[in-house]
């Protein structure tokens, strides 16, 4: 009796299992579907200039000198000692660590401070500027300094429907849009290529609010194809993935329901 019962119960709670299991549909999603499905077609791209990232008030710059003289050496680069932990929840090659930024903090009137050569004004400089300036400035003290200069705080937030959003501290300074969504584990299969959302603080301290279109080779020509310093990227979901979360819930409970129903039946029938 037990056993048929157990058979009677555990028969249509599968079939409903099934049933929902094939209702979620999968989907074929790639980048550049306006690209030829042929091997033997070539499509030339011409990508968008590069704008080199410009130093602003909080930045904080990595600037390392090297000179002939060791001692001298130790007290050019005591600026570039950690400064900040914790600033970013993951960085380009770690998910879960927290960053340590270290380096040279620009004030809010744009100088840095550095040993012999005082306050630099770096405000609105690229880092390659910057190498430059200082190169000038430290050989008037020491012969033929080697100077290399690069963002500490070159970050990147990517949110929405994403493998991994979170904030990521770049590897280079002319990152793409694919870089960064690359870091973050690549879009969801729910999530917008056709409209992903890029913000961007301008020169004024206002933000800009962008759309790609990543199914389009036209991104890549874009001028927000190579992405800047604090730069915000947000992939939403597509309505089918809105629809289904809803149609998901209602199947749920239809299940669920549906369970319990038969429960209370065969609670029923043994009783009896």
């Amino acid at each position: 009796m037990v056993q048929t019962a157990t058979r009677f119960f555990i028969r249509p709670l599968i079939f409903l299992f099934f049933i929902h299991l094939v209702s979620c549909k999968v989907e074929r999603v790639a980048y550049f579907k306006d690209v030829p499905d042929s091997t033997t077609v070539r499509k030339i791209l011409q990508s968008a200039p590069i704008e080199a990232a410009l130093v602003h008030p909080d930045d904080v710059l990595n600037i390392t000198i090297q000179t002939l003289d060791p001692a001298a050496n130790s007290i050019l680069n005591q600026g570039n000692l950690p400064m900040t932990s914790g600033a970013v929840t993951g960085s380009y090659n770690s998910f879960t660590t927290q960053a340590i930024i270290s380096g040279y903090l620009v004030d809010k009137d744009g100088y840095v401070h550095m040993p012999y050569v005082g306050d630099l004004l770096v405000k609105d400089l690229t880092s390659k500027q910057v190498k430059d300036l200082v190169t000038q400035k430290i050989s008037v003290y020491f012969k033929d300094p080697v100077v290399n200069v690069r963002f500490s705080n070159f970050k990147i937030t990517v949110l929405g429907e994403v493998k991994n959003p979170t904030t990521f501290l770049m590897p280079n300074e002319s990152p793409t849009i694919f870089d960064a969504l690359g870091l973050a584990g690549d879009i969801n299969v729910t999530g917008r290529r056709d409209n992903v959302m890029l913000i961007r603080s301008n020169s004024e301290g206002k933000k800009e609010v962008i759309r790609l279109n990543l199914d389009s080779t036209t991104a890549i020509s874009s001028p927000y194809f190579y992405l800047k310093p604090n730069d915000v990227v947000y992939v939403e979901p597509t309505e089918d993935r809105v629809a289904r979360e809803s149609s998901y819930r209602t199947t749920d409970v239809a299940i669920i329901s549906s369970a319990i129903s038969l429960m209370i039946v065969i609670i029923a029938r043994l009783v009896q």
